[in-house]
């Protein structure tokens, strides 16, 4: 008679999976951890206009950005002017259209949530305008190189035909009207704004060399 030998060995067997990595570990909390309270107080407030002291900002640049980007977002409010050294931000709003309290609360609840806002790009228009001139030298230049390369293959020897004086003449020509639109245009930077910032507000272009008002 044969006898069948069971091992208890099935009950005894664990699973190696391999545990995370302390890094890995750390993103996955810092991502679910809550955000940390902002401390702030009110330092005066008067209709369609309130002044908070808030410690972080002396302390964190990006969050001082991040609260003025919030806040700039909203259409009822006509000024912010953000002091870091003196960890203070001074906002103006339209009274006509929301109340002392509403518009209160609603600071408030920006500056728990502001390090969440995605702080929008600054753009210049010297940038834009330099950028479309270059693209336009590169496109002359690639095809000078083009035509180059198809006056060896006919004439078997560089030569200058009326494309290649057509096309240098009109890089000179496009690398002094460049020369002379960046003189010309001032240094005013743009603010670009996208559907992922606080209230949703569409895609938009906003100056942001507006003089600061006392």
């Amino acid at each position: 008679m044969t006898s069948i030998k069971r091992s208890n060995s099935g009950k005894n067997a664990s699973l190696n999976l391999p545990l995370p990595s302390k890094k890995a570990a750390k993103s996955v909390a810092d991502k679910t951890a809550p955000s940390q309270k902002i401390f702030y107080s009110i330092v005066h407030t008067i209709p369609g206009r309130i002044r908070f002291r808030i410690p972080l900002l002396a302390k964190d640049t990006e969050y001082a950005n991040q609260l003025k980007s919030a806040i700039e977002s909203d259409p009822r409010v006509t000024y912010v002017r953000a002091n870091p050294q003196a960890a203070s931000i001074v906002i103006n709003y339209k009274i006509d259209v929301i109340s002392d309290n509403q518009m209160l609360a609603h600071l408030i609840n920006l500056i728990q949530t502001a390090q969440d806002v995605v702080v929008p790009k600054e753009i210049m228009a010297k940038s834009i305008v330099g950028a479309i001139f270059d693209a336009l030298i590169n496109l002359i230049d690639s095809t000078r190189k083009i035509n180059q390369a198809r006056n060896v293959i006919v004439y078997r020897r560089f030569k200058t035909d009326v494309w290649e004086r057509l096309l240098s003449t009109s890089r000179s020509i496009i690398k002094r009207l460049k020369s002379a639109t960046m003189f010309i245009l001032p240094n005013k930077r743009w603010r670009l704004r996208g559907n992922n910032e606080v209230n949703s507000q569409p895609l938009k272009l906003k100056s942001a060399s507006e003089p600061d008002l006392v």
